[in-house]
């Protein structure tokens, strides 16, 4: 009824790295010999980051057929799936009542009978004096018969239906594991090959924190003796026995993503018609480049073409098969060439994990990427499988990405990589190794062929950035005149100085990412080896201890108003500048020429008309006071009422005058208004031999009083 057992059995833990940040490394060794299986448990909480981490290697090549997993389903949940549940057989009679129907041969004597179960009988049988109640199995033998056995009878009982076989041993092994292993869960790494082979398994997983406690003895001769010591915390279910430690201080980048749940996306119910666009990418790539910095990339290009170099000498160690099959939808052999087989002794992580067979065939259509894999896999139900796509060299370059919006004092660790495996790369989690040792994780996103991309992944602690910001106002480059407004144009210059220093004894590359600012232009010197949508990057290569300042000069465009509109806006002491000092060309310095003429004769009437209307007011505050003493004095003060005719006669005239001034200043209103609604523009004379700064700055000190 049930498969042969497989050899199932443990690798023994030879080393942990352990962190600052909570995670620990940990790494398995030992000889194994398939066919069998390698187990490795792990508690619920731990399960994602084993997901995403875990690396199998056999080091010598060879098959690793699949990693599988428990299902995230609860075991109620599991065996509530199958057609029947162990959990309500105590015996074999509540087994027989669930699988009614089913095929099955028994064996009575030496007789073999095959049929299907019907069903329970219990039948009375007198023993001496006494009866007994004996249990019989109901069994349909084809055709119109029946036929009853009794169990006594019975040795043997057959299953004949090997999907019902299957489903027994797959309960029993749920239940067998459910109490084996408690709440944590199970990972299975099946080997295939009947050869002893030395195999490795990493990891990393949450650990506690390694400490430090320091003490410092001083002698009577003032010398001063420190001595510190780390604390190590074991929290897993197992003894570290003769197991190589190694503290690391640095800061990795680390996350937890949820990898062993299944994730369904939920997909809008829409119309027909309808789109749905995809959300716009996390990370940003590098953007083909200005005209403008062409000729200022030769360190980029020269690594562009270093890369290309190394790419190409990678592809003529490859076999002629592997050559002959390159393009789309053809099979690709992603792991070991011909004629590589090394000593196991002599092998590390790197060079094993290059000795892996994957094979896969790529497609591609439009935007769709397809990897179909070579070797059938087998998934049990309930289960989850880690099946391997891709196993190339990429090219790709160690440097520090410096950002101040993240990190202000410090650049991160990165990778910047070419995609060369000829594949199109999906997205996922990545973590980094470096000298068989764990150095982080990053994220990467949908990545195409040939495509370059920087991957972050720990904080670079050996690298200092100190940034120096600075403003300058510049002296005004040109006047314009446009719809009664006059505007003095200046520009404004803002340098941003990022001061690098390796502090390591190791050379750097670190790349600066400046944001761009869609209202200033780029004037400096150095220009970005590479521009995304929202950052110029800047290539700086430090020497072992050297200090470097990087200068970013920006410029933009900024101006100065004067209301010409306006007669009492003391702004027009900067159009008198202009004109006496001859600060424009002669088409301006006429029309400002102009403004100054119209504008005089204007103020002179406005001058005139208040004047005039003073003088209505004063000649209005006569008559009134002399009709106040005719109203005194009574009928008999005639020369009163004379002064009262002659002061209206004076008024009369006086707003007959007001109003033909009205009547001038509106017409030249009218007409000025048109006049300075022209638009012009000059750039202020010998501002490119430098001359217009000592002119700027006149102009700046007569609007500034």
């Amino acid at each position: 009824m049930a498969n042969e057992a497989k050899n199932s059995i443990t690798i023994p833990l030879k080393k942990v790295t352990l962190y600052k940040h909570g995670i620990g490394h940990f790494e398995r060794r030992g000889k194994f010999k398939g066919p069998g299986e390698i187990e490795l448990l792990c508690g619920p909480e731990d399960i994602d980051d084993m997901l995403k981490s875990l690396l199998v290697l056999n080091v010598e090549g060879g098959g690793i057929a699949a990693v599988t997993y428990d299902s995230a389903k609860t075991l109620p949940t599991r065996l509530s799936e199958f057609g029947f549940d162990l959990r309500k057989c105590h015996g074999l009679l509540e087994l027989i009542a669930q699988i009614k129907g089913s095929p099955v041969t028994i064996k009575v004597g030496t007789t073999k009978i095959e049929g299907r179960v019907a069903g329970l009988d219990e039948v009375e049988q007198a023993v001496g004096e006494s009866k007994i109640v004996e249990q019989q199995l109901l069994l349909y033998c084809g055709g119109s018969t029946l036929k009853r056995y009794g169990f006594s009878s019975i040795s043997e009982i057959a299953l004949n239906d090997t999907h019902l076989a299957s489903e027994i041993q797959q309960q029993l092994e749920l239940l067998f594991q459910s109490i084996r292993k408690k709440d944590r869960k199970l990972l299975k790494i099946e080997l295939t090959e009947a050869i002893e082979r030395e195999v490795v398994i990493a990891y990393s997983i949450p650990n506690p924190i390694w400490k430090t406690s320091y003490r410092m003895m001083v002698d009577d001769g003032g010398r001063v003796l420190l001595q510190g010591t780390a604390i190590v915390d074991n929290v897993q279910d197992e003894d570290w026995n003769e197991v190589q430690i190694a503290l690391i201080s640095a800061a990795p980048v680390s996350f937890i993503q949820p990898l062993y749940e299944p994730v369904q996306p939920h997909r809008r119910r829409i119309q027909a018609q309808g789109h749905i666009s995809t959300g716009p990418f996390l990370a940003e790539r590098a953007q083909n480049f200005p005209d403008s910095f062409g000729n200022d990339m030769s360190s980029s290009g020269a690594f562009e073409l270093q890369i290309q170099e190394r790419f190409k000498a990678n592809k003529s160690l490859e076999d002629p098969l592997t050559q002959s099959l390159t393009g789309t939808g053809n099979w690709r052999r992603l792991g070991p060439l011909p004629n590589q087989s090394r000593e196991a002794e002599a092998v590390n992580v790197f060079d094993a994990a290059q000795l892996q067979n994957v094979e896969v065939e790529v497609s591609e259509s439009g935007e769709l990427f397809e990897y179909k894999i070579a070797t059938p896999v087998t998934i049990p139900r309930n289960s989850s499988a880690l099946i391997p796509i891709v196993n190339e060299l990429i090219d790709g370059e160690r440097i520090s990405l410096y950002n101040a919006n993240r990190n202000p004092r410090f650049p991160y660790a990165a990778l910047r990589l070419i995609n060369t495996t000829g594949l199109t790369l999906e997205s996922g989690p990545v973590t980094i190794l470096e000298s068989d040792t764990y150095a982080g994780e990053a994220l990467l996103d949908v990545l195409k062929k040939d495509d370059t991309r920087i991957l972050p992944f720990a904080l670079d602690q050996s690298v200092s950035v100190i940034v120096r910001d600075n403003f300058e106002r510049k002296p005004f480059w040109r006047v314009r005149a446009w719809q009664g407004f006059l505007y003095l144009d200046y520009k404004e210059e803002t340098q941003k100085t990022y001061n690098l220093e390796n502090l390591s004894d190791k050379e750097k590359i670190v790349y600066i990412e400046h944001p761009v600012q869609t209202t200033l232009s780029l004037v400096s010197d150095e220009k970005p080896v590479e521009v995304t949508e929202s950052f110029y990057r800047f290539r700086v290569q430090l020497k072992t201890k050297e200090a470097y300042g990087l200068v970013v000069v920006e410029e933009g465009q900024n101006y100065q108003t004067v209301r010409l509109e306006d007669f009492d806006s003391p702004d027009m002491a900067a159009v008198k500048w202009l004109i006496d000092q001859n600060f424009v060309d002669k088409q301006f310095h006429a029309f400002l020429k102009q403004v100054i003429e119209k504008r005089t004769v204007i103020r002179l009437l406005l001058e005139q008309r208040k004047g005039m209307h003073e003088h209505v007011a004063e000649l209005k505050q006569e008559q009134e006071r002399a009709r106040e003493n005719v109203r005194t004095l009574g009928t008999s003060s005639d020369r009163y009422k004379t002064a009262i005719d002659e002061a209206e006669d004076k008024i009369v005239l006086g707003i007959t005058k007001l109003n033909e001034l009205t009547g001038q200043i509106t017409e030249l209103r009218k007409e000025y208004i048109k006049f300075i609604g022209q638009n012009l523009q000059s750039d202020i004379q010998g501002h490119a031999d430098g001359a217009a700064a000592p002119a700027a700055e006149a102009i700046n000190s007569v609007t500034a009083s």
